[in-house]
């Protein structure tokens, strides 16, 4: 099946209004120093937010709305300022402009954050584009670098953010519908974790009553590697991550990344997370996998991408011995989660299913399934 007419990518489809001139207009001005926009370079089709790339008379900037109903100043500006806090340390990343509190546009700047603006049910962020080719910039969701060079690049790069990142000492964010976090299922009780984070997720509650669906029962589809790795996990150290290092949130020359953008799921975690979100959205075509193509994987990019991550932050005994179960799992918290998103946000019954049968129980048990078996042998072995 033709990959852009394939109906699994309904889910990644654009959901909100682009930002057209005026609009990007009016948010430039109400920057501090007033930007003027000239023109639209391109839209950004992404199902969470909107987002243009505009020229201005300061360089091209990237502009992005998000809808008040699924994130605010209190879940943006963390993000804003992990991002700051890598620039400060060498990591190639923009930096979030700041808005002028006294701006004439009637955007409100809090207190807590001047580099977020909102205006009735809608926050803004703008930074300026990065120096790099946007050479992934129509990848699809789970597509893998071209080359095993890129691959090995790639985790070097997440893993010199990942080593940089301890510092950053900020708690958790609160629970909402874009968090990407892992630990829910790293868990020897289960059943308790899931009774504790559902009660704070109202949105996720109502879907499963209205739908019907039996999470306890499906959740055992976790428990196997829930109770492998809930010992180890809980003793590995947090720190935040980038939550979501594919191929598309990155600059490139030549072979390799020369920055990194798109911090909006970051939240802390242990560095492995980034490491099993590297493996889990490059190393498996889910398109095809869903398909019915199960073989449909690449251990030699998986391999890569590890052996570039090691090169410059090597595993602990307890990270190596998890990494693999913890890769099985790591879409079902996420899955979970984002049905919090759908139900507040779009208010999309059929993308809340398909993160609940395809992400959370569709892939989790590929990896029971001789493939995804092999696939996780390959990369135990690698890791002895």
């Amino acid at each position: 099946m033709d990959a852009e007419n394939n109906p699994q990518l309904e889910i990644v489809v654009q959901r909100w209004p682009d930002i057209d001139l005026p609009e990007a207009t009016t948010v430039l001005a109400a920057l501090t120093g007033t930007v003027h926009a000239s023109s639209i370079v391109a839209h950004s089709a992404r199902p969470t937010a909107s987002s243009s790339l505009v020229r201005s008379d300061h360089g091209t900037i990237f502009v992005k709305r998000y809808a008040r109903s699924v994130r605010d100043v209190e879940t943006i500006a963390p993000y804003h300022r992990f991002a700051a806090y890598l620039a400060d340390r060498g990591i190639s990343t923009p930096r979030f402009l700041h808005f002028a509190s006294d701006n004439a546009q009637g955007l409100h700047v809090d207190p807590r954050s001047d580099t977020v603006a909102v205006i009735g049910d809608m926050a803004y962020e703008a930074y300026p584009v990065a120096s790099g080719e946007d050479r992934y910039t129509k990848a699809l969701s789970w597509d893998p670098p071209k080359t095993l060079d890129e691959a090995r690049k790639l985790g070097a790069f997440v893993a010199a953010m990942n080593r940089v990142s301890v510092g950053f000492d900020e708690a958790a964010l609160k629970a909402n519908g874009m968090t990407n976090r892992f630990g829910l299922f790293a868990q020897h009780d289960v059943d308790a974790a899931m009774k504790a984070w559902l009660a704070q997720r109202p949105a996720v509650t109502a879907y499963l009553t209205m739908s019907g669906r039996d999470l306890t029962r499906d959740a055992q589809v976790v428990q196997p590697y829930a109770s492998r790795i809930a010992s180890r996990y809980s003793a590995l150290p947090s720190s935040w991550t980038h939550g979501d290092p594919h191929i598309s949130n990155f600059l490139w020359s030549g072979t390799g990344p020369t920055a990194v953008f798109d911090f909006g799921l970051s939240d802390r975690n242990t560095a492995l997370f980034d490491l099993a979100m590297l493996l889990e959205r490059h190393s498996i075509q889910w398109l095809d996998v869903m398909d019915g193509h199960e073989e449909a994987y690449r251990p030699d990019v998986a391999k890569a991408l590890i052996e570039g991550y090691c090169s410059v932050r090597p595993l602990s005994d307890d990270e190596k011995a998890i990494l693999p179960d913890m890769l099985a799992i790591r879409q079902a918290e996420a899955g979970l989660n984002w049905i919090g998103y759908y139900m507040n946000g779009t208010h999309r019954r059929s993308d809340a299913d398909w993160c609940y049968d395809t992400c959370f129980l569709g892939h989790t048990r590929w990896f029971s399934t001789n493939p995804g078996r092999a696939l996780l042998d390959s990369i135990r072995e690698y890791l002895v």
